[in-house]
């Protein structure tokens, strides 16, 4: 549960087919598959394999919480593309009371290299 109220400082998505791949700065990796794929289960805590899809311009996750609840993430870039949303979808509880945590990363600016 800590790692769902403590965000990285860092992260880096990339993409190779219908994985996406996010790394943080703690050097834990979550590949969201995108493909229905059957998901392999890993022992390591820092790597983790994740149902996803593609919901128009957000990548949105169906998955369990530490403690087995319901949870969703959903990934999507700012209009202006400086930022991007990391939101966090829980219920929990007997209640099912709902729980949204929204993290905010900025996007730094590229830099040109040239001489």
């Amino acid at each position: 549960m800590r790692e769902l109220l403590s965000p990285a400082n860092a992260i880096t998505f990339s993409m190779t087919g219908a994985e996406v791949d996010l790394v943080d700065d703690r050097d834990r990796k979550r590949a969201f598959m995108t493909d229905g794929r059957k998901l392999q289960k890993s022992k390591d805590l820092n790597y983790q394999e994740i149902a996803a899809k593609f919901e128009g311009n957000r990548l949105v996750t169906d998955e369990k919480s530490p403690r087995g609840d319901k949870m969703s993430r959903t990934f999507e870039l700012s209009e202006d593309g400086r930022q991007l949303y990391e939101s966090l979808h829980m219920t929990s509880g007997r209640s099912n009371t709902p729980l949204v945590v929204r993290y905010v990363y900025n996007i730094p600016a590229r830099t040109s290299s040239r001489p």
